[in-house]
């Protein structure tokens, strides 16, 4: 006969708590709802009850250390009929009704912790979800479908994880099921790349959503913070003559200046023509940077006039740069 303590693989000092906990670690792992026509397992997990059974119980497990049995019947009748007293002590089990296993309603608890109580507290938990939109929708405000996958109070159990005598096979005993709903989220003019929206899932008793809101870039506009900045390039003449020139801006066209000698790289400031701050209702500005474009077709008259440019130069351009790191 196998050792109790070795069957649940404890220790002969082991606590109620640790004699508790190795057996419903067992019993999760051979229960036959977890392992279906396999007679090694429902072998183990009736080994692993006939021990928690009698370790379980104070009285028996001090009889069973001093005696290696319990009413001195442990390995059944030693001859005739002993009555009531001579049966195995496991004939004497309250059973439930699943194929005269005991105790299921306390394995199962154990077994998937409260699935109903983690199911309810569940839905106090705020969901996370995204939602992709372009600068346009951003600048101007927009409504958006968001996905949001949550988990919900399994219908078929009602959350208890179990179907009458056995694991719901719906949710396989958490309680829970995924379910996926499409959520119209009203995104207010300014919102940014990493905002957060807040919203409540009409389904899940209002349950709050946050939405974190992505923005797709721009290939022109470049938004930082609540200011735009773009790129414009000039020619040679604007940039040393000076000139007005269309810059496009989030909000329309508008003309801005090229002041004469303006020098490639240079930035310009158009002050309100940047993105609505959504807290403060301020408008962030645009910048412009100038890019100097050199013609790409060279010609007799392109050199001559290369040529008279070059006698503007009153200086080297790259005098005082350094050769090296050293």
């Amino acid at each position: 006969m196998k050792d109790l303590y070795d069957v649940l693989g404890v220790a002969r000092n082991s606590s109620p708590e640790e004699i508790k906990k190795a057996y419903r670690k067992l019993a999760r792992r051979f229960h036959p709802d977890v392992n279906p026509g396999n007679p090694e397992a429902a072998k183990r997990f009736r080994e692993a009850q006939e021990a928690y059974s009698v370790l379980s119980d104070a009285g028996k497990r001090r009889q069973y250390d001093q005696f290696g049995t319990v009413d001195e019947t442990f390995a059944g009748p030693r001859g005739g009929d002993a009555g009531p007293s001579a049966r195995a002590p496991f004939a004497n089990f309250e059973v439930h009704g699943f194929g005269g296993f005991p105790d299921l309603g306390e394995i199962f608890k154990g077994f998937f912790g409260g699935a109903s109580e983690r199911a309810r507290h569940a839905t106090n938990v705020p969901i996370e979800t995204s939602v992709e939109i372009d600068l346009a929708q951003a600048v101007k405000g927009t409504t958006a479908v968001a996905p949001v996958r949550h988990e919900v109070v399994c219908r078929q159990c009602g959350g208890s994880g179990m179907a009458g005598e056995r694991v719901c096979s719906l949710c396989r005993g958490s309680g829970q099921v995924v379910q996926t709903d499409r959520l119209r989220v009203k995104l207010p003019p300014g919102v940014g790349d990493g905002d957060r929206v807040r919203a409540a899932l009409k389904r899940d008793q209002g349950r709050e959503v946050s939405v974190v809101v992505r923005v797709r870039p721009h290939s022109f506009f470049e938004r930082r913070g609540d200011d735009i900045h773009t790129v414009v390039p000039v020619t040679f003449p604007e940039a040393y003559l000076g000139a007005e020139v269309q810059v496009g801006t989030i909000h329309g066209p508008v003309r801005a200046k090229i002041p004469p000698g303006t020098q490639s790289g240079q930035r310009f400031r158009l002050r309100g023509k940047g993105v609505r701050n959504v807290r403060t209702g301020i408008f962030g500005d645009h910048y412009y940077t100038a890019r100097v474009v050199v013609p790409r077709v060279v010609s007799p008259a392109g050199r001559d006039a290369s040529r008279r440019v070059a006698e503007l130069y009153n200086a080297d351009p790259r005098h005082g740069l350094p050769d090296s790191l050293e």
